[in-house]
C-alpha cells in the first residue's frame, strides 16, 4: 500500500501551491498559444471577455455542484462551509455556460472551445496532483480497496487513488482529442474533451463515497437516487453534447456539416 506524503508535508499548502500553479500555467498556455483557431484572431478585449466568462462561470458552477454533492452534510453546517469546496465537473460545465454568455454579449459567433483544450488538460493534471497529495481532507479520495496500488491518504485505510486514475485518464484524453476523426468541425476538440472527461468522471465516481463509507471526520456526499449529483451533472453535460456524439458515431464529420458548429 502506498502512503500519502501529506504526513510529511503540509497538505493544504501543497494543494494550494499546485492549484495556483494549475491556474497560472493554464492561463499562460491559453494566452500565449492555447487560444487556437478563431480565438487567436480575436482582439485582446474579446479574449479577456472569454476568459472572464469562463472564470465566472467556473467559480459559480464548481461551488454550486459542490453544495449539491454534499447537500445533506452541509445543510447542518454554517454557511461559510458552503463556499469551501469546488468540483471540476461543475467548473467545466459552469465555464461552458459562462463562455457562451460572454460570446453573446460580445456578439461573437465562432467557436472558441479548441483554444481551451490544452490549457485545461495541463491545468487539470497539475490540480489533480495536488488533490492526490492532500490526504482525505481534499475529499477526492476513493473507497477502500485491496488492490496492490491502494493508497493510504492518512487515515490508515487503503483506498483507490482516484486522482491518479484521473491523471492517467487525462493523458489518454489528450491523445484522443488529437485524433483526426474528431477534428472536422470547429470546436470538435473541445467537445471531445468534454465528452470523454464527463464519461470518465461518471464512472470514476462509483469508486468514491457515497458508494462506500466516507473517511472519518469528513463530509459525506449525498446520493440522489442511484447516482451522486456529480454523476447527474455528467449525464446532463453528455445530453448537451448528444448531437456531436451522434455525428461521430455515424462517421459524419465533413467540414461545415453541422450548422451549429459555432457552439462551444
Amino acid at each position: 500500500m502506498l502512503t500519502s506524503p501529506s504526513a510529511l508535508l503540509s497538505s493544504g499548502t501543497t494543494h494550494m501551491a499546485l492549484e495556483t500553479a494549475a491556474f497560472a500555467v493554464g492561463g499562460l498556455l491559453y494566452w500565449r498559444g492555447g487560444a487556437a483557431n478563431t480565438v487567436a484572431r480575436a482582439d485582446a478585449m474579446s479574449r479577456l471577455g472569454f476568459v472572464a466568462g469562463a472564470a465566472a462561470g467556473a467559480a459559480i458552477g464548481s461551488r454550486l455542484l459542490y453544495v449539491l454533492q454534499y447537500w445533506t452534510a452541509l445543510s447542518a453546517q454554517p454557511w461559510p462551509m458552503w463556499l469551501g469546496g469546488k468540483t471540476i465537473v461543475g467548473a467545466l460545465l459552469g465555464g461552458l455556460i459562462g463562455v457562451e454568455v460572454a460570446k453573446r454579449a460580445l456578439g461573437w459567433r465562432d467557436s472558441t472551445g479548441n483554444g481551451f483544450v490544452t490549457p485545461l488538460l495541463v491545468a487539470m493534471v497539475i490540480g489533480r496532483l495536488g488533490c492526490q497529495l492532500s490526504g482525505v481532507a481534499d475529499q477526492t479520495y476513493g473507497i477502500a480497496t485491496t488492490l496492490p496500488w491502494a493508497w493510504n491518504y492518512g487515515d490508515g485505510v487503503p483506498r483507490h487513488p482516484t486522482s491518479l486514475y484521473e491523471m492517467v485518464g487525462l493523458c489518454l484524453i489528450a491523445w484522443i482529442v488529437r485524433r483526426p476523426r474528431f477534428a472536422h468541425e470547429p470546436g470538435d476538440r473541445f467537445r471531445v474533451l468534454m465528452v470523454t472527461y464527463l464519461l470518465m468522471r461518471l464512472g470514476l465516481e462509483f469508486l468514491k463515497p457515497p458508494f462506500g463509507p466516507a473517511a472519518a471526520g469528513t463530509l459525506a456526499p449525498s446520493l440522489w437516487g442511484p447516482l451522486a449529483p456529480i454523476q447527474w451533472a455528467c449525464l446532463g453535460g453528455l445530453l448537451y453534447y448528444l448531437p456531436a456524439l451522434r455525428r461521430w458515431l455515424k462517421g459524419r464529420g465533413a467540414p461545415g456539416a453541422n450548422p451549429r458548429s459555432a457552439t462551444a
